[in-house]
């Protein structure tokens, strides 16, 4: 045996690696794959009379974008500061326009239509992404398998394992999806650990934002266990008539930047129902272009795509600071209401020997965030709740130890300020922000 070493470019991520290993090993006289996107190289062990070049690999691999140099040709993986740079102010733009957009406020339910189509539109990017050739693969091996065992099988019928496949999918998704929803919740022992978790999760969103924007070099980027991967396309060679059902739901398991942002997203929810909803929305939106639907979306390669992927990776990167500043509130940091702006403070009314102060928990936030209340005197807190759901049927003011539940219509909370201060009070998930101010 004999080990040969080439230098791959125009990889993007851990599903590249996928790709180049089990199709590299297609070559005659290969017999083991190991492929690095983090050091640019692939590593063949092949046969002792066997003798390849990188125009072998450049014929087999072109078509996916891939070429292939000597290892003698450098490749230093160094900070790009003017790509950087650029990087900030494409984060900024995405900042603002999602801010006007409310896509910033939104908890992913069935009122949410700005913060769920922007999560449909992650997965139409991610369907004609690169990273979409590690399930293209899996496509190709379970039909062109049922084509070779059906030859007279007319169209209707070949159809039907694209089916299963995408039904498996969605619902797969889903499913794992409350899955994950669910482990957020368990591991949301109090509102101080709930901040921490958020903005753990927040931390992983941010690395996956920049390594889709390609802003650091490779190295710094977030791998999954490619083992997993590898099982999940060996179980496309089975001929069993349900294996296009379950490698569709498998495939939620895959290496996908897009994917691991939503899954991130999803666990920050804490809840099952929102998170299935998430991930759901998601696979709809890489649908179209997997059954074939979106058939001219999927001809964007190049330039295009790597604009638009970078747009993506600038959004998630955007979700992440947002999570942040949740995961702060939770922790009862008062600055982040305070930067972002207030919509008004109310002063209290004395009635019955109690401070009435009054607010609305809207589609957008609070209605006012800012309340004004002196110490010392029984505070009467009325909040009407619309048609509230996700997190924003809590409310939490983290530093008073108040935690209530908010029905719609009208809700009271009582109590007596003792201490003067600011007091940062928001939803579970910290997305809607207030400040309570003691004087």
């Amino acid at each position: 045996m004999a080990i040969m070493k080439f230098r791959v470019h125009g990889t993007h991520c851990a599903s590249c690696e996928i790709v180049l290993e089990r199709e590299l090993k297609t070559l005659a006289g290969v017999t083991h794959v190991e492929a690095s996107h983090q050091a640019g190289e692939v590593t063949l062990t092949v046969s002792d009379d066997v003798t390849l070049g990188s125009h072998d690999l450049d014929k087999l691999m072109g078509k996916h974008g891939y070429t292939f140099s000597s290892l003698s040709v450098k490749h230093e993986q160094t900070v790009n500061w003017s790509r950087i740079g650029g990087a900030l102010v494409l984060v900024i733009a995405v900042y603002l326009l999602a801010k006007w957009s409310g896509v910033l406020t939104f908890s992913p339910n069935v009122q949410s239509g700005a913060g769920l189509g922007a999560v449909f539109v992650i997965g139409l990017v991610a369907a004609v992404s690169s990273c979409t050739a590690v399930v293209g693969g899996l496509i190709a091996a379970f039909s062109s398998r049922y084509a070779k065992e059906h030859p007279n099988a007319t169209f209707h019928a070949k159809m039907v394992p694209h089916v299963l496949f995408n039904v498996g999918r969605l619902v797969g998704f889903a499913g794992f999806g409350a899955i994950v929803g669910l482990l957020g919740k368990s591991i949301s022992l109090s509102t101080q650990m709930n901040g921490v978790l958020v903005i753990a999760v927040a931390v992983l969103m941010i690395g996956l934002g920049i390594q889709l924007m390609d802003a650091l070099p490779s190295s710094y980027a977030i791998r999954p266990p490619k083992w997993l991967s590898h099982r999940i396309h060996a179980l496309s060679q089975s001929d069993k008539p349900w294996v296009p059902a379950v490698l569709g739901a498998m495939t939620f398991f895959l290496p996908c930047g897009f994917t691991q942002s939503v899954q991130l997203f999803a666990l920050s929810t804490g809840s099952p129902t929102q998170a299935a909803l998430t991930m759901l929305v998601f696979a709809l939106g890489t649908a179209p272009a997997l059954v074939g639907i979106g058939a001219a979306t999927s001809s964007m390669r190049g330039g295009g795509l790597g604009k638009l992927t970078k747009v993506v990776g600038a959004f998630v990167i955007v979700l992440g600071l947002t999570n942040v500043a949740n995961g702060a509130a939770l922790l009862g940091f008062t600055g982040v209401t305070e930067v972002e702006g207030s919509t008004g403070a109310f002063t209290p009314v004395l009635v019955d020997g109690k401070q009435l102060v009054q607010m609305e928990v809207t589609r957008y936030g609070y209605e006012p965030n800012v309340i004004e209340v002196v110490e010392d005197i029984p505070v009467a807190w009325e909040i009407y709740g619309g048609e509230v759901l996700g997190c924003a049927d809590t409310l939490v003011v983290p530093k008073l130890n108040i935690t209530k539940r908010i029905q719609s219509g009208f809700n009271t909370i009582t109590f007596i300020p003792s201490q003067p201060g600011k007091y940062a009070f928001s939803c579970s998930m910290g997305m809607y922000r207030g400040t309570l101010i003691v004087k």
